[in-house]
């Protein structure tokens, strides 16, 4: 029986200090963590969270105070912003994908709505457990934290590119 298969209340409740192989492959995959040593993948791998989400369920709601981030093992996921009444869905995420991630290094309030848009299994990764590594394996957390970091500036560089093209085509409609 493969780890997909198991009953819920098993997938839930995984005890801390095993690492599955699948989770393992997964992690290696991920843009996130797919260039990080075999020995902090077991770490990371040791600490996620497995959860699974129905069709239309949300992860977390706008607003709501962030604790972690998570990946997609399996499934989709659309992270859907309200402002002043107007609905804008902001990504449409599957497999591989990972969102939520600015919430391990801040406890500001959720941007956005994350919606599973079809039965999903996610791995939570928390701001706890990547403070435990830290405290208890400092080498592991630095990678890990230099990885995260990564991914949030490169994020950053490119809505910083899609806001300069939103303003430069503002302003030739109005030139």
């Amino acid at each position: 029986m493969n780890f997909l298969q198991l009953p819920i209340w098993k997938k839930i409740i995984k005890k801390k200090g095993t690492s599955n192989p699948e989770i393992m492959r997964f992690l290696r995959e991920t843009s996130v963590f797919g260039k990080l040593k075999r020995r902090t993948l077991h770490e990371i791998a040791r600490l996620v969270h497995i959860r699974q989400y129905s069709e239309g369920e949300e992860i977390f709601r706008q607003g709501e105070a962030g604790a972690g981030f998570y990946m997609i093992f399996d499934g989709k996921v659309t992270i859907r912003s309200i402002r002043d009444g107007v609905e804008l869905d902001l990504a449409h995420l599957d497999q591989h994908s990972f969102f939520g991630e600015l919430s391990l290094f801040s406890e500001e309030r959720r941007t956005a709505t994350a919606i599973a848009q079809e039965p999903s299994t996610l791995l939570g990764f928390f701001q706890p457990d990547l403070k435990e590594i830290i405290e208890t394996k400092p080498k592991i957390g630095i990678e890990i934290l230099l990885s995260l970091t990564g991914v949030v500036v490169e994020r950053l560089q490119k809505t910083n590119q899609l806001l300069e093209k939103a303003y430069y085509k503002g302003k030739q409609k109005n030139a």
